[in-house]
C-alpha cells in the first residue's frame, strides 16, 4: 500500500477505534484471515491484479471468511476496473482519490458493526437451560446431537451471543468429522468456527471460553499436523469437554 493511503488509513482507523495491520497478500488467504478476523479488509489494486482477484475470490468463497467485508482501492478511476473488483467479490471499490478524500466515512460504512458492548452484556447473563442440554451432549461426545440443540439456540437468539452457540456447534461438528476421518471437512469447520469464537470473552455465560478455545486450537493443530493421510491416528482424548467456571458450577 502506498504511502499516501497508509498516511490516511492509519489516523482514520484510529479515530474510529480500529487498529491497522499492513500485510502483503498471503498465499493462504482463508487461513490468514481466520487468524486475524478483521473488521474490514482494504485491498489495494496494484500491478498484480490477478493476485488481488485470487485473494478476494478465496476469501469470499469460503464459509469461514465470506462475511468479512472487503473494500478495494484502485490507483485510477477506471469504471471497468472498479466493476471487475466488485464482480470478484469486493463489497465496494473506489479510486485512490475517493479513498483519500473520505477514508473515515468509507471505513465507518463498510466495516463490520461493533457489537462488543452488547456481546459483553449478554455474556454476563445466565446460560439458557437448553444450552446446558447441548453442553451435556457435547461433553458426552454426542456431536451430531449437540449440533441440533445448539442450532435451535442460535436461530432463536437475535443478539451477538448467538456466536457462542454457533462457535461451539462448529467445533463439535469438526470433532464429528474427525471421527469420520474427513480431514477437509474438519479443517473447514475449525476455520469457520473462529469467526464466531474469536470475539467471545474468556468467560461467556459461565462457560470457560478461554479453556475451550485453547482446547479447540490444540485439536486443530494436531489435525493439521497429522494431515489427511494420518487422520486415523488422531487421539480422541483431545476432544476436551466444555468446562464451566467455578462461579457458574452447581
Amino acid at each position: 500500500m502506498d504511502g499516501a493511503l497508509k498516511g490516511v488509513l492509519d489516523p482514520a482507523a484510529a479515530q474510529l477505534g480500529y487498529a491497522v495491520e499492513f500485510a502483503d497478500l498471503p498465499e493462504e488467504a482463508v487461513a490468514f484471515l481466520v487468524s486475524r478476523q478483521p473488521s474490514l479488509i482494504v485491498i489495494e489494486l496494484g500491478q498484480d491484479i490477478q493476485a488481488a482477484r485470487s485473494f478476494v475470490m478465496a476469501a469470499k468463497t469460503s464459509p469461514a471468511t465470506r462475511k468479512l467485508p472487503i473494500l478495494a482501492v484502485s490507483p485510477g478511476a477506471d469504471p471497468a476496473v472498479l466493476l471487475a473488483a466488485q464482480q470478484a467479490g469486493c463489497d465496494a471499490a473506489v479510486s485512490h482519490q475517493s479513498f483519500l478524500a473520505d477514508a473515515s466515512n468509507l471505513i465507518s460504512v463498510h466495516a463490520r458493526a461493533d457489537d462488543s458492548a452488547e456481546l459483553m452484556r449478554q455474556a454476563r447473563e445466565p446460560l439458557p437451560e437448553l444450552a446446558h442440554t447441548a453442553i451435556a451432549q457435547f461433553n458426552a461426545r454426542e456431536f451430531f446431537e449437540q449440533h441440533e440443540t445448539f442450532e435451535h439456540l442460535w436461530r432463536a437468539e437475535p443478539g451477538p451471543i448467538r456466536q457462542l452457540y454457533q462457535g461451539i456447534l462448529q467445533i463439535g461438528v469438526a470433532y464429528l468429522q474427525i471421527e469420520r476421518k474427513n480431514y477437509a471437512g474438519a479443517r473447514k469447520l475449525f476455520q469457520r468456527a473462529w469467526q464466531y469464537l474469536s470475539a467471545l470473552p474468556d468467560v461467556c455465560q459461565g462457560i470457560d471460553m478461554a479453556q475451550f478455545k485453547a482446547d479447540a486450537q490444540t485439536a486443530q493443530a494436531e489435525l493439521e499436523r497429522l494431515g489427511p493421510s494420518r487422520i486415523g491416528e488422531f487421539n480422541p482424548t483431545l476432544f476436551k469437554p466444555i468446562q464451566m467456571t467455578k462461579a457458574a458450577s452447581p
